[in-house]
């Protein structure tokens, strides 16, 4: 029996996550929900899907589902995911789950509560599960990470991207030391942490926009091995021991590893790598640096028409303009306010 799946989100993130989606022989693409009636004509055509909606609940309310993938704007996953298991369907929900310990706290609970299983798409643990493998039951006793790009973020969204690896291979931290530059009165600029992990590891992490590029790179050291990714999105890289590069680590598709992951743990019934449980003490890790470093959850944006919206290009920019900085792209329903994002 093929599992019956719905998407609400195919922008920047959610159209490449539909794609994935798409080729599983093993799933019905069943239903499409977005707030731009171009993006969810043009999806509808690709992937063959008839019906489509505006809202994720006239979705859930119409179309009968066993889950969705909720690929929207930040800040609707923490409303739509609860709206979804009160639907009474499993959910995969685009990473960051929410902003704040609570928010993620009550969607693993709704969760929970419905008996239904909750995945956030860090899809970084699943380009990383051969680091995983390679260390076993004994975590790196040295990790060193960054995620570097070119524009500041809101949030700690860069480090949203880099704290998943960490917990992934070390586990919980017992000690947290950050510093952190603000760019501006919401975006974060640099963040720099030390930790200590309840596993007895020590890591750094560095996220920043002051580069001429993007990257994500990470180093962990620890029994005997030298492990150096050249990006944790695709876990490729090398493994060194004895001096010697004893493997060549190629390239991974995280996006449709996660995807056949969801789909694998709603028909076995088991819980997911990044769960919502995982997410939890993902959020908490993300607050402990924040709060180390002094940090609070920046205010929103007011008086501008839109708020921290993807352009296709992969910029992402507080839209308070016509276009896209970056390439020029206008708008055209990229920049919505804050009270439509939020809608279910």
């Amino acid at each position: 029996m093929k599992i019956r799946v719905g998407v609400a989100g195919v922008g920047h993130r959610g159209l490449g996550l539909a794609r994935a989606l798409a080729k599983l022989e093993d799933v019905e693409f069943a239903a499409l929900a977005d707030l731009s009636p171009q993006r969810l004509e043009s999806a509808a055509q690709e992937f063959n899907v008839e019906r489509t909606f505006s809202l994720i609940s006239e979705m859930l309310e119409s179309v009968k589902l066993d889950a969705v993938l909720i690929l929207t704007p930040d800040l609707a996953h923490h409303p739509q995911t609860l709206h979804s298991f009160e639907a009474g369907v499993h959910v995969l929900v685009e990473k960051p789950p929410a902003y704040t310990v609570a928010e993620v706290e009550e969607m693993a609970a709704a969760g929970e509560r419905a008996g239904k299983h909750l995945m956030v798409a860090w899809n970084r643990t699943y380009a990383l599960q051969r680091v995983k493998a390679l260390f076993g039951d004994e975590p790196p006793e040295v990790l060193l990470a960054n995620y570097v790009r070119p524009e500041p973020a809101y949030l700690g969204l860069i480090r949203n991207h880099i704290v998943d690896p960490l917990y992934y291979l070390c586990g919980e931290p017992a000690e947290v030391t950050a510093q952190c530059d603000m760019f501006n009165a919401q975006r974060e600029g640099h963040t720099l942490a030390n930790i200590r992990f309840q596993c007895g590891s020590v890591g750094s992490m560095t996220s920043s926009f002051g580069s001429g590029g993007h990257s994500e790179q990470l180093t962990a050291y620890g029994n005997g091995y030298s492990v150096f990714i050249d990006s944790t999105s695709r876990g490729n890289g090398r493994i060194m021991r004895g001096g010697q590069v004893i493997e060549t680590l190629e390239a991974v598709d995280s996006s449709a590893v996660q995807i056949r992951h969801f789909i694998d743990c709603i028909k076995d019934d088991r819980e997911p790598l990044t769960s919502g449980r995982v997410a939890v003490r993902i959020a908490r890790f993300i607050w402990g640096i924040m709060d180390s470093a002094g940090m609070g959850i920046p205010p929103l944006p007011e008086g501008e028409p839109g708020w921290l919206m993807w352009c296709m290009c992969g910029d992402k920019v507080i839209s308070n303009v016509e276009r896209c900085p970056r390439c020029g792209q206008e708008w055209d329903g990229w920049s919505l306010p804050v009270e439509t994002i939020r809608k279910t």
